[in-house]
């Protein structure tokens, strides 16, 4: 195709054209009269723009579409931007006394070099012009198709669209929105278009591009929930300047992020396990953690307290616990509020009636060396307390049972697909997991959302085990406690929304799952040939029993006509006048003693 016609495109309704043409009637000024058409090929939105009552101004290195757009009535500025300081000033002669009214981009950076300069010179230009939007446009590098294929090493450079064989540059979100930040741009709209099926989607019998195999909707998962773009076609954004701010933007902050970040809960109804769970993070030999203490719907005059236990282990301690008021929600809101403002390399959960030992933390370091990116788990005591009060009226607890560590050492993935047996203190996930694969707590389950986190966890990071039993969980018999606050009816739900998450989407089980699955199902078959042995076993008993009872009630009849035989008789007439005679037999038996026997003769 000819350079001259490769981008002489038409406006639609479904285009991005007319996602920009959204966004110019947003956030156009009122005082602007000139809208300028920066790398405008043909001009597919001059009429539209005409329509709108603002003049239109076409600027591109390229002739042909200039040309085009002069023979409709357009004025047209060629310019290269290869030296933004001059393109700028271009633009500025050709406005003279006129107002500006917004900067069009569609289709530009993707071919430049030098992006962070042009962006910088229309920055100045715009806050010269009263602080006139920006609107961009470019292609996502980052769509599903583009991702997808290049799992299968394909990488199809095209005339036009995601991989146009003229891109010199190519963005995804993130660093769309470092450049215009950095170039003294903030972003004030957003109206991106998406094309679920983009020029990128083949060869359509691919695996990884159809939907409902199970490769693809694996794939498709993650893609989804790692961002919002996994279909975006093109970024199309709105920006206000704020002059060139210079410099790469400071996304994390200054000081090195620490090892572990401990997620708190507490709504300060526990101050006696509060203190004890401080404490013990206080002993830990690895001190490289902070705490987001998380009083979740506590009243503001309680805070007080919260933050005077803090400051009880001194200024070390206290210096890495940050107290942070959490309102509305439920069981999940504060983890979603921590996990928001972690820093941490990992994210875990310490609830404050839990208690660490010290080297709880120093344990989770050591396996993440050697398995970096990997979900931490250790196995967990747990001790059985209730609530009682303590001398001075003081809220504690009394023991109830000795530690036991009834949960496996080793995880298998398979059991927990079925039953929770990792108290949230005995793991700690990748902060990864959360900021660069969507990883988030659902704040719509009533409890066992941490169950839920963890085996979306697992399943995509894998786990690595410590081997060591590193903290206590108690269990409360009686008293508040997310079983006796949350009746079974809200239990079950909660498991029934999991596993309809788990079906949702196929599954990626670890090495080796396939021989534990055949093992499963080798049980599972010995049991059911086992219950139909003793089912027929059972059967057999039955059929003995039935004619056992079939026999017995043979013989009953037997018995009861033989009964009345012998009643029949004795009602008879011969029976009757008989009955002189058995008298006289009987009292003959009596007096008459029959003769002794005669004794043996000798031979």
């Amino acid at each position: 195709m000819p350079m001259s016609d490769r981008y002489k495109f038409s406006l639609s309704d479904d285009s991005v054209y007319r996602c920009v043409l959204d966004l110019i009637e947003q956030h156009r000024p009122d005082h602007g009269t000139v809208m300028v058409d920066i790398g405008c090929g043909y001009g597919a939105i001059a009429e539209t723009i005409s329509d709108l009552g603002l003049g239109y101004i076409g600027c591109d290195v390229e002739p042909s579409g200039l040309v085009d757009l002069a023979e409709r009535g357009f004025e047209t500025e060629v310019f290269d931007l290869s030296v933004p300081g001059d393109a700028v000033a271009a633009i500025e002669k050709r406005l003279g006394d006129r107002a500006l009214g917004a900067i069009v981009m569609i289709d530009v950076l993707e071919h430049v070099t030098n992006g962070p300069e042009v962006l910088s010179a229309l920055s100045g230009l715009a806050l010269r012009q009263g602080g006139v939007p920006l609107i961009l446009a470019v292609p996502n590098i980052t769509h599903y198709d583009i991702a997808a294929k290049l799992l299968l090493g394909r990488w199809d450079m095209t005339e036009v669209g995601l991989l146009d064989d003229t891109h010199v540059s190519f963005f995804s979100d993130l660093r769309l929105r470092e450049m215009t930040t950095q170039s003294g741009w903030a972003e004030i709209g957003s109206n991106d278009f998406p094309l679920r099926f983009s020029d990128q989607h083949v060869p359509v019998d691919a695996a990884v591009l159809q939907e409902g195999a199970p490769l693809h909707d694996l794939l498709m998962g993650v893609r989804e929930r790692s961002s919002s773009a996994a279909i975006v076609n093109e970024f199309v954004r709105a920006y206000a300047p704020l002059g060139a701010t210079g410099g790469r933007p400071d996304i994390e902050g200054n000081e090195p992020a620490p090892f572990l970040s401990i997620l708190m809960r507490t709504q300060g109804t526990r101050p006696t396990t509060l203190q004890e769970a401080l404490l013990s993070l206080a002993a830990q030999t690895d001190q490289d953690f902070e705490v987001l203490l998380l009083a979740h719907m506590v009243p503001r005059d309680q805070l007080t307290h919260l933050q005077y236990l803090v400051d009880a282990y001194g200024s070390d301690f206290s210096a890495r616990v940050r107290l942070i008021p959490v309102d509305g929600g439920g069981r999940s809101r504060p983890l979603t509020v921590g996990v928001e403002l972690a820093r941490g390399n990992y994210i875990c959960i310490l609830d404050d009636d839990d208690v660490v030992f010290g080297h709880w933390l120093e344990t989770f370091r050591s396996v993440a060396a050697k398995h970096p990116g990997k979900v931490l788990r250790s196995p967990v005591a747990e001790q059985e307390v209730e609530p009682t009060t303590w001398a001075g009226g003081r809220p504690g607890y009394e023991v109830r049972s000795r530690p036991r560590c009834r949960w496996p050492e080793k995880f298998d993935v398979l059991d927990h697909l079925w039953e929770n047996h990792s108290p949230p203190c005995g793991w700690a996930i990748p902060r990864s997991a959360f900021v660069d694969q969507g990883l988030a707590f659902d704040e719509s389950l009533p409890v066992l959302e941490d169950w839920d986190v963890l085996m979306q966890a697992v399943l995509w990071c894998g786990v690595a085990d410590t081997g060591e039993v590193t903290a206590v969980w108690r269990r409360w018999l009686t008293g508040d406690s997310s079983t006796s606050v949350h009746s079974d009816i809200e239990w079950d739900q909660a498991r029934t929304a999991i596993i309809a998450k788990f079906d949702a989407h196929p599954l990626l089980l670890p090495a080796q799952s396939m021989t534990a699955i055949q093992s499963y199902r080798s049980h599972i078959l010995d049991n059911e040939r086992e219950v139909n042995r003793l089912r027929q076993v059972a059967l057999d008993l039955q059929a003995d029993v039935n004619n056992c009872r079939h026999h017995a009630h043979h013989l009953e009849g037997l018995v009861d006509e033989a009964r009345r035989e012998v009643e029949t008789f004795r009602r008879s007439s011969s029976w009757r006048l008989s009955k002189p005679v058995r008298v006289m037999g009987s009292s003959v038996r009596r007096f008459v003693k029959p003769p002794a026997p005669r004794a043996a003769r000798d031979d």
